[in-house]
């Protein structure tokens, strides 16, 4: 990625051909229980300070421009204007930190999103991290990374077609899924492919990346000022010139 992008001007509108999200997951020990697909997670109080350090812990972002009150944990809109962009939203319940900010999203190339992760993966070595994008500015993208204590990293991504380095199996297994339940639930036994996506983000996630009607858990949501590094993804990623 080059550096010292043009700023976007505020109001500038993004394609309407572009969507996408980029969420980051920080699950630290000890850990509960692997959450199977179909359970719910339990309703667990948000902390907005814990939230505002964790945006602030991010490359991606210079300093906090302003911040809404908490509300319910919902789906990630699409961004219409160039400000809608500055916006990030941050979950903390008890030992799992979500992040969804806008500027992570990749364009097929490593890219903040992987920045991120490996940055996070580095501070929190005994932590369980989850880094997703999933983007259609035309053609589908789709990048997964996990780091899991006791297994190898895992990467999955791709456009039409997804390549996967590392084994999922081995990836759910360390973060305590029964083998027999890994193989049966998860993966295609004849190549080791993932069958269900949702379903493998629910379970290494603890449901972080699930949302529910009449959700009872809460995040917040923060305007922020970006770093050089914010502002160069989003200027290369959603208005490449």
């Amino acid at each position: 990625m080059s550096s010292s992008s043009t700023p976007v001007p505020p109001g500038t509108p993004v394609d309407l051909r572009h969507h996408g999200h980029a969420h980051l997951v920080v699950i630290h020990p000890p850990f509960a229980a692997p959450l199977l697909p179909g359970q719910r997670p339990s309703a667990a109080v948000h902390d907005p300070e814990a939230a505002r350090a964790a945006v602030l812990s991010l490359s991606t972002v210079s300093t906090v421009r302003g911040e809404g009150a908490p509300s319910r944990l919902d789906l990630p809109g699409s961004p219409a204007r160039r400000e809608e962009l500055d916006l990030v939203s941050v979950a903390v319940w008890g030992s799992t930190v979500k992040i969804t900010d806008p500027a992570l999203v990749e364009n097929g190339l490593p890219g903040a999103l992987e920045d991120e992760f490996r940055a996070q993966k580095k501070r929190f070595p005994d932590a369980r991290i989850v880094a997703v994008c999933d983007r259609n500015f035309g053609s589908a993208y789709l990048k997964v990374l996990a780091a899991v204590p006791g297994a190898p990293d895992l990467l999955i991504e791709g456009f039409d077609e997804l390549d996967t380095i590392g084994d999922p199996r081995a990836t759910l297994v360390a973060a305590g899924v029964d083998p027999g339940e890994a193989s049966a639930e998860y993966v295609e036994d004849d190549d080791g492919e993932i069958a269900d996506y949702n379903a493998f983000l629910h379970t290494l996630t603890g449901g972080a990346l699930s949302v529910y009607v009449h959700e009872e858990r809460y995040e917040s949501t923060f305007l922020v000022e970006r770093s050089e590094a914010g502002e160069d993804s989003i200027s290369e990623v959603w208005f490449p010139g």
